[in-house]
């Protein structure tokens, strides 16, 4: 699963866009920042604005009416950063590492089911894809709402026993993330039909394949699109 030379140069040229959607622990994040250190691009982790809310609702009221987001923001990492790291400011601080802790995975909950959060996050979003001409843009249902004229969509997919046991290893070395894998939801099932069928679609089992395998996976499968 090699591209040639000329594909390599004319997706580094020209950048590219994809989606990465899938449960949890299934690898999105990871092949996300792999992918975008190979092209030189930007990720937008949308799980990361969804806790910077939930982080700010721990805090406090949160302003009405999309306001939260003059004072929070989400950073992207310059392209071809390494790492491909952002950084999340809440009134000037940075809280990237605080929006892992218990007091947040609680208000997440709350914050994912409500409507009217749901959709001001989605317009944050979109403002900052649009401001951006490829990029890579990792989470839940990105194919189906954020990115649906990506190049490529790609859906991962794994054991449920694997995608617990990553995430153990996960907590081992960063005890302050959650160690909770939530099982694969209806929004999942959609999204993975979704990026079945279409012509630009991946779905990748991450079972038993390694990141960089991943990242070849979906390089060929741009290739193969363009």
């Amino acid at each position: 699963m090699h591209l040639s030379v000329r594909q390599k140069d004319s997706l580094m040229r020209h950048g590219v866009a994809i989606s990465i959607d899938g449960p949890s622990a299934s690898g999105k994040t990871s092949l996300a920042y792999a992918l975008a250190s190979r092209l030189g691009t930007r990720v937008l982790d949308t799980g990361l604005t969804y806790r910077a809310v939930a982080y700010a609702a721990s805090r406090g009221p949160l302003p009405p009416d999309g306001r939260l987001f003059d004072v929070l923001r989400h950073e992207l990492a310059a392209p071809g950063a390494r790492p491909a790291l952002p950084a999340v400011v809440y009134h000037g601080e940075d809280i990237t590492d605080a929006i892992w802790s218990a007091e947040v995975e609680q208000q997440l909950r709350f914050i994912s089911a409500d409507p009217a959060w749901r959709r001001d996050i989605t317009d944050h979003h979109r403002a900052i894809i649009g401001g951006h001409e490829r990029m890579i843009v990792v989470g839940r249902d990105c194919a189906t709402t954020l990115m649906t004229n990506a190049d490529c969509h790609v859906f991962l997919t794994a054991m449920e026993a694997v995608r617990r046991e990553r995430r153990r290893a996960q907590y081992r070395t960063q005890p302050e993330r959650a160690v909770n894998v939530g099982p694969v939801t209806r929004l999942d099932d959609i999204t993975r039909e979704h990026v079945s069928r279409q012509p630009r679609g991946l779905v990748l089992d991450t079972t038993f394949l390694p990141t960089p395998a991943a990242v070849r996976a979906v390089l060929h499968h741009l290739g193969e699109c363009r």
